[in-house]
């Protein structure tokens, strides 16, 4: 009986063994997940950085300094709002212009840098939300 009680011991041993070794083998895959997220969120903020980067280089040529103020924050910022308001009012201002067109031409170089500054606000927002 004796020697029962001491494999069962031994048993018993071994098997806490075994769950102990899963415990920190299943805390060292999780901290190996949580490492792999910070990496892709790092890669991702990179990404969304050079994008509005490239964004803002495009838009000194043809918008207003507070749009590129405006699109510059966006780096700071959570999600694509924003944005997306800016796009929406530069389309509105762009509507009522053409539908109400000025007496004089020279208004017309404006329009066309409105034009290419919408296209690349667009680009811009789908880039952010692949």
């Amino acid at each position: 009986m004796p020697e029962e009680e001491e494999d069962g011991f031994d048993e018993l041993m071994r098997l806490q063994q075994q769950f102990t070794r899963q415990q920190e083998d299943q805390a060292a895959q999780e901290r190996q997940r949580e490492e792999q997220g910070k990496k892709v969120q790092g890669v991702l903020q990179g990404l969304k950085d050079l994008n509005i980067s490239m964004a803002v280089q495009q838009l000194k040529n043809v918008a207003p300094p507070e749009l590129i103020a405006q699109v510059s924050a966006l780096g700071q910022q959570e999600g694509t709002d924003d944005l997306r308001k800016m796009i929406t009012g530069l389309a509105d201002e762009m509507e009522t212009r053409l539908t109400k067109p000025p007496a004089d031409k020279s208004s017309e170089s404006p329009l066309v840098d409105r034009m290419r500054t919408l296209s690349i606000l667009i680009d811009l927002y789908f880039s952010l939300h692949s």
